[in-house]
């Protein structure tokens, strides 16, 4: 029997279990939640529902989706993120807290490690407050990282070697650009055209087109069941409902992808202009890296029809978009779990 076995015999030494690993991808969109030992916890639209002067929550992710524009003047809606930055700082801490709460694993914050991915957009002043609530739930080292590093990471690129990694991610609120090469983002920028503006154009091309009005949800599925980039051979067609903007009443109307995707196609020419304007700022050695490995795409807005034909036609690069371009940035953050324990390892034996 080793000497320590026998140790621990002796004065009832317990050996501690490992903490728990939390990460969190806060998104304008949709948000995901991971804990170790129990996976995703929280897979949801990153909405919130609250009631009118009492502020007592409503419903919380996809159950508060389905309210936007079906409430009535009692019941308000809330967004932790617009266009790639918080809105209210108290409500993104809030919504993280309920994330908790619906998945009943508020208990395990004390002693963790948290890892939470954000967009670039999120000011130093606001990822200090985003610590700080976390350590106030009883996590013990909390850590705040770019979207764009942890994606590239979660689609299985080596980020920390010395070679420059292309990641184009298209999401809800902004669509950003960066070049990653050992370990850090050596380039990037973003803009806020994405799936939400996406969606608010196509509501504004129906209303002057068809004279009809329609909600934000019927706008995002038009672009998921028509939209395209590319021209395909089977044609598709669909019936929307909304409101005539004449007269009132309730009216039917069909659109087609063709004219869905002339609109698409003007607003990815900001898209491109974006990729094009993170290549000429790249250093030589790494924009010729980017170029010969191609451009890596994710996010949610990244499974439009046609998106790979389009930045391929268009850069007459490779390119692929990530197989899991949904989920790319907190696959990046429980791969990158191993790395932050390391780093706390090798710190406690520098401590000693």
């Amino acid at each position: 029997m080793a000497i320590t076995d026998v140790l621990k015999q002796t004065f009832n030494i317990q050996q501690r279990p490992p903490r728990k690993f939390i990460a969190i991808d806060l998104g304008t969109t949709k948000s995901i939640a991971y804990i170790s030992g129990k996976g995703i916890i929280f897979n949801e639209a990153s909405v919130m529902a609250y009631e009118v002067g009492t502020k007592k929550l409503v419903a919380i992710g996809d159950d508060a989706k389905k309210l936007i524009g079906k409430t009535h003047d009692k019941i308000e809606i809330f967004t932790p993120l617009k266009n790639g930055a918080i809105t209210d700082l108290s409500v993104a801490e809030e919504f993280i807290q309920h994330i908790c709460n619906k998945a009943r694993v508020a208990d395990l914050w004390k002693g963790a490690i948290v890892l939470i991915a954000c967009p670039k957009g999120v000011t130093d002043l606001e990822k200090k407050a985003l610590i700080d609530m976390c350590k106030n739930l009883g996590a013990d080292f909390v850590e705040v990282e770019e979207d764009s590093l942890m994606s590239a990471l979660g689609v299985g690129e080596n980020i920390f070697a010395p070679k420059g990694t292309f990641i184009l991610d298209i999401g809800g609120g902004k669509s950003s650009c960066a070049i990653i090469s050992a370990g850090g983002i050596v380039e990037s920028r973003s803009i806020k055209i994405a799936g939400n503006y996406i969606d608010e154009e196509i509501m504004k091309f129906v209303r002057a087109k068809h004279t009809i009005s329609i909600g934000i949800v019927t706008s995002e599925q038009i672009k998921k069941q028509i939209g395209s980039l590319f021209k395909t051979k089977d044609s598709k067609k669909m019936v929307i409902f909304g409101r005539d903007v004449v007269t009132g009443m309730p009216k039917e109307t069909e659109i087609t992808d063709t004219e869905i995707r002339k609109l698409l196609v003007s607003i990815f020419a900001s898209i491109t202009e974006l990729v094009t304007d993170v290549l000429e700022k790249t250093p030589s050695e790494l924009a010729g890296d980017a170029v010969a490995n191609g451009i890596i795409i994710t996010g949610g807005s990244s499974q439009i029809s046609g998106m790979k034909d389009y930045f391929a036609d268009y850069f007459k690069i490779p390119v692929r978009v990530a197989k899991n371009s949904q989920t790319a940035v907190i696959d990046g953050c429980i791969a990158y779990e191993k790395n932050i324990r390391q780093r706390l390892i090798d710190e406690n034996k520098k401590n000693r």
